[in-house]
């Protein structure tokens, strides 16, 4: 092949293994229905301004029937107790979940995908979660809870509830 009829020098930017450039295309798109699974959605409310981990751990402390364990008062305590205080709480709650130690994140939610409430589950799948995958035992990354973060777990049929 010379390097005029080259497919780079013709604006074509294709890596094909063949000397001839293919002419077939296979476009897929994904239907709007999901074949498998629950989706469970998990949303931290758009209201809260600020989520330092004193501020998250009354957040926790307030919320009537509250899951989490209280071990000291979230104002009494250093940043840096706050913090390992919020990530304790999280590891501990992820342990109880009843969610697979690993779950896709999907980026839509479909009809009959429902919505997770507790503010301490939401706080601890946020922690633990990409936005690809649910790894339950990961280190917990408090940056990723901020205002309004969305993610929908791909739950295994069985496996529907937290």
């Amino acid at each position: 092949m010379s390097e005029s009829n080259s497919p780079m020098n013709r604006g074509v930017a294709l890596l094909h293994n063949m000397s001839v450039a293919p002419r077939t295309v296979i476009n897929y798109k994904a239907s709007k229905r999901r074949v498998y699974g629950t989706g469970l959605i998990f949303q931290m409310p758009d209201a809260i301004d600020s989520l330092t981990p004193a501020k998250l751990l009354a957040l926790l402390d307030k919320q009537p029937g509250s899951k989490a364990p209280r071990r000291r008062n979230p104002v009494k305590l250093t940043p840096n107790e706050a913090e390992a205080e919020l990530r304790a709480r999280i590891d501990a709650h992820a342990q109880s979940l009843r969610l697979p130690p690993v779950a896709a994140v999907v980026p839509n939610a479909v009809k009959g995908d429902r919505t997770e409430s507790d503010l301490l589950t939401v706080v601890t799948v946020l922690a633990k979660s990409s936005s690809h995958v649910y790894l339950r035992d990961k280190e917990p990354n408090l940056a990723s809870i901020t205002p309004g973060r969305r993610i929908i777990l791909l739950l295994p049929p069985d496996r529907s509830e937290p």
